[in-house]
């Protein structure tokens, strides 16, 4: 999902040459790699460690009412209930949009229209090598119950889409994916 200006509007700074990688650990989630790179410009070169990690895929469900589908949980990296729009990883073999039904389906027990990718970041390009896609679905309604991963605890909460502004702003919703998915769902509705 990249924007025709992406070629045309960066250009100040050439990509490094980079060495192949080197695992350092390995975990469920993420493999730290290490490698050696150097600016092709300046001579400039280090060793540089990064994450390797799947693709992710979040989802903005409105209902018909429109509400938009998220969800509560405790984040272990900051320590701290988030409020969130339900997502996770993309398996291996699933599109974006696969991975967006299942997860609002397992997290929350909604459904809806099909999905619509409408974004995509880099999830951390300082540390990450992965993307989080941000998808759409409209008319989402129960569809069964939550069918939870061992270790999740999730709460279903529907939030009114026009408290959603003023819930970024007072720092309610502050995971930085979820803004930029936000982003966005206001971008596909025309207004920013």
């Amino acid at each position: 999902m990249r924007s025709k200006h992406d070629n045309a509007f960066l250009g100040l700074v050439q990509p490094w040459v980079v060495s192949p990688p080197a695992e350092v650990v390995s975990t469920r989630m993420f493999t730290l790699k290490s490698r050696r790179a150097r600016s092709p410009v300046s001579g400039k070169e280090g060793v540089f460690d990064y994450l390797d990690a799947p693709d992710w895929a979040h989802v903005a469900a409105i209902t018909p009412d429109q509400r938009v589908v998220m969800i509560e949980q405790f984040r272990h990296g900051t320590g701290e209930v988030t409020l969130e729009l339900p997502g996770g990883c993309i398996d291996e073999g699933e599109s974006p949009a696969e991975a967006c039904a299942r997860e609002l389906l397992e997290e929350t027990g909604y459904a809806g229209e099909q999905v619509e990718i409408i974004g995509r970041v880099s999830s951390n390009p300082a540390l990450m090598n992965n993307h989080t896609f941000t998808g759409l679905v409209v008319n989402a309604v129960p569809s069964s119950g939550q069918n939870l991963d061992a270790t999740e605890e999730i709460g279903v909460r529907l939030v009114p889409l026009a408290e959603v502004p003023s819930l970024i702003r007072a720092g309610v919703i502050h995971h930085s994916l979820v803004v930029a998915g936000f982003h966005y769902l206001a971008l596909r509705f025309g207004h920013c």
